[in-house]
């Protein structure tokens, strides 16, 4: 944003593109590469890799990034040392880091602006295509004795190893025009908000934004700390100053980016406007005005200090559901979505996830020190398969998003007796990353190629009717070379869950059930018992009954087919990084036995 009003990113005539990230033996990260659009939603595992993904964008970007950095023997990847697989053990490293940001045109000469010489310059004459630039950061191992190495600095074209290092104010220059507000560790709440981002005054160049600026500080504290003699008025005044600093700054909050906003354009159509208010304005609500309030309070934190009016800012949140209830998470969300910068956020809020569009999101996972991302890429999915996961998926099981695992089940009745009898066999399927998830209503195909698109492990399991042969058949011709169909698949030799059940010792369940005393003798199928049941009681209501005569001393136990599954799914939760990190490569990942229940 600058005071003579540029206002959203993208309407920048000449403004970059953060494109891509890419570490080398960085930190807990031995090898990453993650892409950027222009909001970016990351999730994955605690060690998954993010926060060391975060701080080597700030050692480039960030406002305490150096013009010549020095690293400590700290920053260097230790192999086995802190690769997030368990290993205690830790060596000297021996590789050195390398950190390359890549930036990119918004479009065919949008770069061809004074500001933006000093770099073109490097990139020599491109006419027809975008123009990309690379920022790298480098620094080789510190020798024995050594605290700390100088890093170096290298800006031009991408993919040109080696070459003189770069002027340092070529760097600065690019952190200048892409300056990263981190709020990371600043909750959009008022918990955290007891300081600023460095020492230096904000605007110390704009008094007028300088006043401003304390006033919303002074407001917003009155407003969170509790009192509420003045609370209204507090507010109403904090508001006023917000929306006078937004406006003083050049910045237009996109009054539709609410909730549920990005997924729904993804599915009426990539590059659809949606309908707009029926009025052009900023929120009114007590709920969104206090959204309002934090949201401003907050970014003036982020900003870099005396850097004046950043152009093209990128902005990083941490979990901006944190401390907040869910109608003021989505008053504030509205306004970060509707913040006309490129953002990156982290989060693990089933809401805002399924919120978000799905081709923003990037999945984490990391093995032997290798953080791979996983998205759905542009076009993977038909609108109809987009819209039937928005719906069957996301709105109603965002949570699975963060699963290692998925149990596709065909409804409600698989759903809870598959939990269950996973904790009868000692495994808990929230500990292990286990979902299970329903396909009826939205389809194999599209969870299948959703599942491989997320680096998400899956499972079939179906009855063996015609329609659970049917599945099965579909489901084939979606395997690919290096799928095991025995990990893939379960088809019950039973026509259903029921069925099996019987099959497998629970057959006076059924009896009493359906009302019979004792054995109801020879002239009475099993079937025609099943079905008295299913005449008499839901079927959920069975399953329970089931699960909880399972779970009796003494009982059968768990239908061997559905314990083999279980043990199936556990072990490829288990074992979801490296499976991951091994179909990437291409090489795949062989049947393993299952070590002793834990």
């Amino acid at each position: 944003m600058s005071a003579t009003g540029s206002t959203q990113a993208e309407e920048n005539t000449h403004s970059m593109h953060l494109k891509s990230l890419r570490i080398r033996n960085f930190a807990g990260v031995r090898r990453a590469e993650l892409s950027f659009d222009a909001t970016t939603v990351l999730i994955g595992e605690n060690n998954c890799g993010k926060s060391s993904l975060l701080d080597a964008l700030g050692l480039v970007l960030g406002p305490g990034a150096e013009a010549n950095p020095r690293f400590e023997r700290r920053h260097f990847h230790q192999p086995g040392g802190n690769n997030g697989n368990g290993t205690v053990e830790s060596n000297a490293p021996s590789d050195p880091i390398r950190i390359e940001l890549i930036f990119s045109e918004q479009k065919v000469g949008a770069w061809n602006h004074p500001e933006m010489r000093a770099l073109t310059r490097l990139l020599g004459e491109r006419s027809g295509s975008l123009r990309q630039l690379s920022v790298r950061l480098e620094a080789d191992p510190p020798p024995d004795g050594t605290t700390s190495v100088p890093g170096r600095w290298f800006v031009g074209p991408i993919n040109s190893p080696g070459g003189s290092e770069s002027d340092p104010e070529l760097p600065a220059l690019i952190r200048r025009l892409n300056p990263l507000i981190d709020l990371r560790g600043c909750p959009l709440s008022g918990a955290a908000l007891g300081r600023h981002n460095g020492e230096g005054p904000w605007l110390a160049d704009d008094p007028e934004g300088r006043k401003l600026q304390q006033r919303v500080d002074q407001h917003f504290h009155a407003v969170v700390s509790g009192g509420l003699q003045d609370r209204d008025v507090d507010m109403e005044a904090g508001v006023a100053a917000a929306e006078e600093l937004l406006d003083h700054m050049g910045v237009r909050l996109d009054p539709g980016a609410g909730l549920g906003q990005k997924a729904i354009g993804e599915l009426v159509g990539r590059s659809a406007r949606l309908a707009q208010t029926r009025q052009n304005q900023l929120p009114s609500t007590s709920i969104q005005r206090l959204g309002l309030l934090i949201f401003t309070a907050v970014i003036l934190r982020g900003l870099p200090q005396g850097n004046g009016h950043p152009d093209w800012p990128i902005l990083v949140i941490e979990d901006p559901e944190a401390h907040l209830h869910r109608m003021t998470l989505a008053a504030v969300w509205r306004l970060v979505s509707g913040f006309g910068v490129q953002k990156i956020i982290t989060t693990q809020s089933p809401t805002l996830l399924a919120a978000s569009s799905l081709t923003s999101l990037r999945r984490l996972t990391r093995h032997n020190g290798d953080v791979l991302e996983w998205r759905v890429h542009e076009n993977a999915l038909s609108d109809r398969e987009l819209r039937k996961l928005g719906y069957h998926l996301r709105a109603r099981r965002g949570e699975a998003a963060f699963a290692r695992a998925w149990i596709l089940v065909e409804g409600e009745t698989e759903f809870w007796v598959i939990n269950e009898l996973a904790r009868i066999e000692g495994r808990d399927f929230d500990l292990e990353g286990i979902a299970c998830v329903e396909f009826a209503q939205c389809g194999i195909q599209p969870l299948i190629k959703a599942a491989r698109e997320l680096g998400i492990e899956w499972h079939l399991l179906t009855d063996g009717d015609a329609a659970g042969r049917s599945y099965v058949e579909r489901t084939r011709t979606l395997l690919v070379e290096s799928d095991d169909e025995g990990e893939r698949i379960t088809l019950l030799a039973e026509s259903s869950l029921e069925q099996c059940f019987h099959d497998h010792g629970y057959a006076t369940v059924f009896q009493r059930l359906a009302g019979f005393r004792g054995d109801p003798g020879p002239n009475v199928t099993p079937q025609q018992v099943i079905d008295r049941a299913l005449k008499r009681h839901a079927k959920p209501d069975i399953a329970l009954q089931l699960v909880m005569a399972a779970a009796e001393s003494g009982s059968p136990g768990v239908p061997a087919p559905l314990s083999t599954m279980i043990e199936t799914v556990v072990r490829m939760a288990r074992q979801a990084p490296e499976r991951g990190n091994a179909a990437r490569n291409g090489n795949g990942i062989g049947h393993q036995e299952t070590g002793a229940k834990t």
